[in-house]
């Protein structure tokens, strides 16, 4: 069949006010092209959809029993096109977000609270996941974004990845450890020490590996979790030391974990934004992204927004 949506509209527009000459006008076109619409459609549908007379037309059966589905079909399309546009508009949308528990607790939280006030009609949907399953909820379609440290073979040519920010890794000791009395702690401290690490799978875990194999130094977890949320916890219970991102401090206020700077070697963590490469991103997360950016870049990561006593403050980037 080849009816066009033009040839519906004209259908629906003469049978609404009875006259072709009324409905000409509502289409902006003339009677007899209005009329030509008329007789294709009939063409294509096999029958006569009106009754023709001198001052008004009258609908037949068929086109009578035509007419409301023709109407559904203008209506239907009204509003999937008022969607889109809200969604272009950001008038309406949703965007998933995956990213750590850590980041969940710090970072995104700031950001999601601006981009809701400015966007109220967008769903933020955010799930707080272990960060080696970032990655396979972007892979799989589940998210639209991803917020993550880098990894080594973060140049799979599945994502496009946007980096976001940096920071280091700190050493997290128990308040009572003799480690808590240095200003700062090195690889070699922690590496005598009973380690609590995140799982093998963990992008964080191949950063403490690479560190520790620097200094010739092969550790054997005395806890290995999934989040580090629990890592906080095993330490500040005196279950072992630990190391873990220099934001992770924020979640320390709440129990006794003593954070020092952690050096020889530096080992800086970088954070980036990861999207499928092969889809495009809806405008909801577009702009999310652009959120998330604009935010980090005018200083909005909260790290050093903590309150702490002068001991347990990190030396300056690089130093010691």
């Amino acid at each position: 069949m080849n009816v066009t949506l033009r040839q519906i509209e004209a259908f629906v527009a003469v049978a609404q006010h009875g006259q072709f000459s009324v409905g000409a006008q509502r289409l902006h076109v003339s009677p007899s092209a209005l009329s030509m619409l008329i007789r294709q459609l009939e063409e294509q549908i096999g029958a006569r959809l009106f009754d023709r007379h001198t001052r008004f037309v009258r609908l037949t059966d068929i086109g009578a029993e035509f007419l409301p589905a023709a109407s559904k079909v203008i209506a239907d399309l009204e509003v999937a096109i008022t969607h889109s546009r809200d969604r272009s508009s950001l008038r309406r949308g949703r965007v998933a977000v995956a990213t750590s528990t850590v980041m969940a607790s710090t970072l995104v939280p700031w950001v999601i609270r601006r981009f809701a006030l400015a966007n109220p009609g967008i769903e933020v949907v955010l799930k707080d996941v272990a960060e080696q399953e970032i990655r396979r909820l972007v892979r799989v379609g589940d998210v639209d974004l991803g917020v993550g440290t880098a990894m080594s073979d973060d140049g799979d040519a599945d994502f496009a990845v946007e980096p976001l920010l940096e920071d280091r890794l700190v050493a997290l000791v128990p308040p009572d450890h003799a480690l808590a009395q240095k200003r700062s702690v090195t690889w070699r401290d922690l590496a005598g020490q009973p380690f609590v690490a995140l799982g093998s799978g963990s992008p964080l875990r191949s950063i403490v590996d690479r560190a520790f194999a620097s200094i010739g130094a092969g550790v054997t977890p005395a806890y290995e979790v999934s989040f580090s949320s629990t890592v906080i916890s095993l330490v500040a219970n005196g279950m072992g030391v630990s190391a873990l991102p220099l934001n992770a401090r924020q979640l320390t206020s709440k129990v006794r974990v003593a954070v020092r700077p952690l050096v020889r070697p530096v080992m800086p963590r970088r954070v980036c934004v990861f999207r499928r490469r092969d889809i495009g991103l809806s405008p909801a997360a577009e702009a999310f992204q652009s959120e998330l950016r604009a935010h980090v870049r005018a200083g909005g990561f909260p790290v050093a927004a903590q309150s702490e006593h002068p001991a347990d403050r990190p030396a300056p980037h690089g130093r010691a």
